[in-house]
């Protein structure tokens, strides 16, 4: 078939759409592959079932999104080929501004065009950050009101009440799992441990009672076998085995 002009120059912008569209598929497989783990998970495997976040969805569907509207533009190219090169124009500014303006979610690790690694665990991430941060607040007030935070287990479980078991976002084998509290008295600082299951606070205080931190075991993505401490960012290999934990610190100071 003979294409004139303007269908070629159609046919070339739609290309060079559709050649940054392929570059970007991997994060289309990662998200499917997350997908599929999730929806078929191994025996005692821990899942995080709504593991996806607004930008997930976005960042998977990115290449198929521009695939499509690169195809449905080009086929106006048959019979207006005028329009479809304006079109294709205005789609080949969009779409690498899309990507440039996707949220960094690796610190330092630019992908092509900017379009970062998807952040699986974002919305796991979400959950416990609540959750930490709901203990928090009412350990801040038992501190406010008695001067010092819970300095051993029963009081611990005294101040905080149901709130510690609340529902998580973890599941292991179709039934729903409760988030659980453990108690750690060493200098206030943060705790770490290789946990067995995930949704586990660590409440560390010191001695005095006048400083607490707060952890808690994770997955770090959709699905997993074992659990680990909780990242407070998206998984950098370096910072392994505790670096980077994700925390919340209170400290009641002497007036």
């Amino acid at each position: 078939m003979d294409l004139n002009r303007k269908q070629q120059s159609a046919l070339v912008l739609a290309g060079m759409l559709l050649i940054i569209s392929v570059l970007q598929f991997g994060e289309t497989v990662s998200a499917v592959h997350s997908w599929w783990q999730v929806g078929h998970p191994a025996v005692n495997d821990f899942v995080v079932a709504h593991w996806w976040t607004h930008y997930t969805v976005a960042s998977g569907m990115f290449a198929p999104f521009w695939v499509v509207c690169a195809l449905i533009a080009l086929s106006l190219s048959r019979h207006r080929p005028l329009l479809a090169i304006v079109i294709l124009s205005l789609f080949l500014i969009f779409e690498p501004l899309s990507c440039i303006s996707a949220r960094s979610v690796v610190t330092g690790a630019d992908g092509f065009l900017g379009l970062e690694e998807l952040p699986f665990a974002g919305a796991e991430r979400a959950a416990d950050w609540n959750h930490l941060a709901k203990l928090a607040a009412q350990l801040k007030r038992v501190g406010d009101d008695s001067g010092v935070f819970p300095t051993s287990e029963p009081s611990l479980r005294a101040a905080i009440g149901n709130i510690a078991f609340e529902t998580s976002p973890y599941e292991q084998n179709g039934r729903e799992l409760t988030f659980d509290i453990r108690f750690v008295l060493n200098q206030g600082t943060p705790y770490a441990t290789t946990p067995e299951m995930p949704g586990v606070v660590y409440y560390a205080v010191n001695p005095t009672g006048k400083q607490f931190v707060l952890t808690i075991s994770g997955l770090n993505a959709p699905v997993s076998n074992r659990p680990s401490m909780m990242k407070a960012e998206a998984f950098v290999g370096e910072k392994q085995p505790w670096g980077g934990l994700l925390a919340t610190e209170e400290t009641l100071y002497q007036r």
